[in-house]
């Protein structure tokens, strides 16, 4: 993370990122496959060497086919969560319509962009992904507002170790079955080696039917798989 110019002179120096060092940690990664997106996450927060929490929810429902995956300061990533949800629900009542993944993924870019302005930025990086009538998306969020629709993609401080499973094992139009085994390895694999990942996962796939969730014991299945 970079620390950025204060843009107005009777405004406080943004707080300086070095000063976060204790607050870090995770790994959330998704795939695309045929029909539809895979979603994993672990549980651990930590702060510095220390681990916070063990039961860190880090995969969020945003609507019937649309969820989203938070990486960095949790507070900020909370705050946003609520202010998401809010303004999308206020959409759907004064339109009558449904938000979509693509219009929820525009609407995180638009306020972490406009956040960003301030010189004051949310501390996180996001994925937000689902499906809807354009098809299956993967959106990755930077802090600065950036969005770009991916294959794949990987956040949080293990996401490196997350990558190299992915750019060897992902294919494009891969079934509902190998999507799944292939998220849920790249996930184990950062919690292998990365100390701030770990104490489980969530494990979430998102179809034209809705959101199922995996239980634990059809994880373990999965990675006993050769």
């Amino acid at each position: 993370m970079y620390r950025y110019p204060n843009t107005q002179s009777n405004m406080q120096p943004p707080l300086n990122p070095n000063e976060l060092n204790g607050l870090h940690g995770t790994t959330t990664v998704a795939t695309k496959f045929k029909g539809g997106v895979v979603v994993v996450a672990d549980h651990r927060a930590s702060g510095g060497t220390f681990i916070m929490s063990k039961t860190a929810q880090k995969v969020h429902k945003l609507n019937e086919k649309t969820v989203t995956t938070i990486s960095g300061l949790v507070s900020d990533a909370q705050y946003i969560i609520r202010l998401t949800r809010a303004e999308m629900r206020l959409f759907e009542l004064s339109r009558n319509l449904s938000i979509t993944t693509k219009m929820a993924g525009n609407l995180l870019a638009s306020m972490l962009h406009g956040q960003f302005r301030t010189g004051f930025p949310f501390y996180v990086h996001l994925i937000v992904a689902g499906i809807d009538e354009e098809g299956t998306h993967v959106y990755f969020l930077d802090h600065s507002g950036s969005i770009n629709d991916e294959e794949y993609a990987s956040t949080g401080s293990g996401s490196l170790v997350a990558y190299g499973v992915l750019e060897a094992l992902f294919k494009k139009e891969m079934t509902e079955a190998k999507a799944i085994n292939v998220t849920i390895r790249a996930l184990a694999a950062s919690m292998e080696r990365d100390a701030a990942t770990g104490n489980g996962m969530d494990c979430l796939i998102i179809t034209d039917d809705g959101i199922r969730e995996l239980s634990n014991e059809e994880i373990d299945a999965e990675l006993k798989k050769e």
